[in-house]
């Protein structure tokens, strides 16, 4: 009886290591988050089995391990906060990870997985034109002047620059519905089950989806190298035909921060911002061989997306300790 007793409280301690920290709950117990937002929704209580490892990582058993149980998080701004281990699929902290929300530009990663399925020619010279002017957002680009298609990609994920994101809409050969049916069609196949998307570009508020979600895009844009290269530039010049050149600095600003300097290094990252949505970030960053994807959704502010970023990612590298073997 006893060691049947030992056994199940070896079994509960093992699963509350993987349980993960409820940040609205912290919050609203320390008096800066109200009642209401620390509730969750009927949405978010039926994903609540996913907040143990995701589904065909619960095999292996390299899990970060939280060395000070007495540290419970950060205090964000952020209406959704997630933190996810890579390797284990373990979520380390939460705040509302599966609730649906605007996502602005980070909708690009989307569209540009979508582009790359067409097997475009990024050396191919190609033009913008007024067909793909989306207001709002600065443009980077020149109309009319022919450019690398490479750069143009580029310049649409560093710069969040709209137009350069639709023009791969009509660069691809697909319909804009078309475009945008494949959009979401690979969400689910991405397993993005509570994602929306209905333009390319991410100035529609009706592009929707969870910090959970954002995590697996981020997963699957990893696997390009064209996507890569823009996650981890931090600035580029481009120039088109007519010799004209602008330099664009990537709208990830934790790229020239602290957890961009050896030994951290940010291996993904997109940054999005309606009024709808707020201020978004989603990342991967990685200290020495350990990787995390954080997400904020709904900051107070472009700054405060990336301060609140740059706590959480030093809380979980400092809060937890991964096994050696």
């Amino acid at each position: 009886m006893i060691l049947k007793a030992l056994g199940s409280f070896i079994m509960a301690a093992g699963l509350w290591q993987l349980l993960p920290t409820d940040l609205s709950a912290l919050e609203y117990r320390a008096g800066v988050g109200g009642e209401e937002a620390s509730k969750i929704s009927y949405v978010e209580f039926e994903n609540e089995q996913a907040s143990l490892p995701r589904a065909g990582m619960r095999s292996m058993v390299n899990y970060p391990v939280k060395t000070d149980p007495g540290s419970f998080g950060v205090v964000t701004t952020a209406r959704s906060v997630l933190i996810e281990d890579a390797d284990s699929g373990m979520i380390m902290v939460a705040k509302h990870p599966y609730a649906i929300r605007s996502i602005g530009s980070v909708t690009k990663l989307m569209t540009a997985l979508v582009f790359l399925e067409t097997n475009p020619d990024l050396n191919a010279s190609v033009t913008l034109t007024d067909a793909d002017l989306i207001e709002g957002g600065r443009i980077y680009l020149r109309f009319e002047d022919p450019i690398v298609l490479h750069d143009l990609l580029q310049a649409g994920l560093i710069g969040s620059d709209n137009s350069a994101m639709e023009s791969l809409v009509r660069l691809s050969g697909l319909s804009n519905e078309a475009f945008v049916i494949r959009m979401n069609s690979k969400a689910k196949e991405l397993g993005m089950s509570n994602s929306v998307f209905v333009d390319p570009s991410g100035i529609d508020a009706g592009n929707t989806s969870t910090a959970y979600d954002l995590v697996a895009l981020l997963r699957a844009a990893e696997q390009e190298p064209e996507i890569v290269e823009a996650m981890q530039t931090a600035k580029i010049t481009v120039r088109q035909a007519s010799g004209y050149s602008v330099d664009i600095e990537n709208t990830n600003e934790l790229l020239t921060s602290f957890v961009n300097e050896d030994p951290f290094s940010v291996r993904a990252g997109k940054t999005g911002y309606l009024p709808q949505a707020g201020y978004v970030l989603a990342t991967a960053v990685a200290k020495n061989d350990h990787k995390i994807y954080v997400v904020v959704m709904g900051s107070d502010s472009k700054d405060t997306r990336v301060l609140e970023s740059k706590g959480l990612i030093s809380w979980a590298f400092k809060t937890f300790s991964w096994p050696t073997n």
